[in-house]
């Protein structure tokens, strides 16, 4: 009796943990927003460039504009020389077509270099198509769709490329990075696996998101995989000697409204350059 006693007794307990993890992951993790810093040195490092990442924010009824402005509100706190938005704003535009709201809260983004952006899947999926390039120039971005562009830093060039997405884009990655030409290269995509070919390029670091880093982080069961961000899911990666690959894990979900051990993040690189 006793032994039956102890064992209802263990299994209470692990239903209260059970029940307590769940809330938690479906109603307190989702909204928590941290923000991670890096630093990355490259040759003399006369230069410096804050660098702001976003990634897959997925608005709609799970992620909603208060909790948008709530973002542009901690990233200008940050006070980035550069934003940059690697794909997949809306979780599916057609179930909330809210597109002069969002368009509204992103424009109070504020960088000293401008806001750069590049196509997500979601971005092209339930009709966003339409609206994505508009809502985001509108917004004060520039959208890079297999582009280079540049800047000048105290008379130094930092080189910044966008790839198309790579489910339902057009994407031109190789000849995208060979057009990098600065004394810092950056280069955008939205879906990470596909750096894995990107060896003996000018790029230094190459940006993404995509994976939401499983989302759900336990000791057996594994995160949502997600197609071309199987090999790559989060945080650093070293493509060759002089490349690395970054994969932010995102700001909003999407299959599973939920989060564990992934909260959302807002990532910080200072570039020496």
């Amino acid at each position: 009796m006793k032994i039956v006693k102890r064992l209802l007794k263990i299994f209470a307990a692990m239903l209260v943990v059970g029940c307590l993890c769940i809330g938690y992951a479906f109603l307190v993790e989702p909204k928590r927003l941290v923000v991670n810093e890096y630093t990355l040195e490259k040759n003399d490092q006369l230069s410096s460039m804050k660098v702001v990442q976003l990634s897959d924010t997925h608005v709609g009824d799970h992620y909603d504009i208060k909790q948008l402005d709530k973002l542009v509100e901690k990233t200008n706190r940050l006070e980035p020389d550069l934003i940059i938005f690697t794909g997949d704003l809306f979780d599916n535009y057609s179930q909330y077509p809210k597109k002069d709201e969002v368009q509204k809260s992103l424009s109070r983004l504020q960088a000293t270099y401008g806001k750069i952006a590049v196509w997500g899947n979601r971005d092209y999926g339930g009709g966003a198509e339409r609206i994505y390039q508009d809502l985001m120039e509108n917004a004060g971005f520039i959208v890079l769709s297999n582009e280079v562009m540049s800047m000048e830093i105290d008379n130094k060039v930092f080189s910044i490329g966008g790839v198309d997405d790579f489910l339902l884009g057009d994407p031109q990655m190789k000849s995208t990075a060979n057009q990098l030409n600065g004394d810092y290269n950056l280069l955008l995509m939205h879906e990470p696996d596909e750096a894995e070919t990107l060896v003996n390029t000018p790029a230094d670091l190459i940006l993404t998101g995509h994976s939401h880093g499983g989302q759900i982080r336990l000791p057996i069961i594994p995160g949502i995989r997600t197609e071309l961000a199987q090999r790559y899911v989060d945080g650093f990666y070293t493509i060759d000697e002089e490349t690395q690959l970054f994969v932010n894990t995102g700001i909003g979900t999407t299959k599973i409204h939920a989060r564990f051990m992934v909260p959302p993040e807002i990532d910080v690189f200072e570039i020496k350059f």
